[in-house]
């Protein structure tokens, strides 16, 4: 019986493409994967990495670069978020929570190159009240 609870537990696991969260809570959002807003139904999808100029570790650069991500919201909004010297492009109100990005794995490296479903992006999804 515990046993084919577990193996129903993992089949509906797998069946959701969805991360549910609390307000304030730092989620990682593998890409092509969604959560959920906090008492909301609304969808949002990491749907794509449109750059990534971040410095690559074992580089000398002259400036730290940036690396932007796409978030489809509710299946049709479309919101960019941009790590970087302006923090204020790595944040966005998404109908009533604030949506932003923290950190974007893996970090690029010299001579190599990143597959875009390797990226996990670190979300915090906070009011949009505060």
């Amino acid at each position: 019986m515990r046993t084919m609870f577990l193996f129903a537990t993992l089949v509906m696991a797998c069946g959701q493409d969805t991360t549910g969260l609390q307000l304030g809570q730092n989620v990682d959002l593998r890409y092509g994967t969604s959560l959920v807003l906090p008492g909301d139904t609304t969808t949002v999808r990491f749907t794509d990495v449109t750059a990534d100029s971040r410095c690559p570790s074992g580089a000398q650069c002259v400036w730290a670069g940036e690396a932007t991500v796409l978030l489809t919201v509710g299946g049709t909004q479309q919101v960019s978020l941009t790590l970087g010297a302006d923090s204020s492009k790595a944040t966005a109100i998404v109908r009533s929570a604030q949506v932003k990005m923290v950190g974007l794995r893996p970090y690029p490296a010299v001579n190599s190159t990143i597959a875009k479903a390797d990226y996990v992006a670190t979300i915090r999804v906070g009011s949009a009240k505060d």
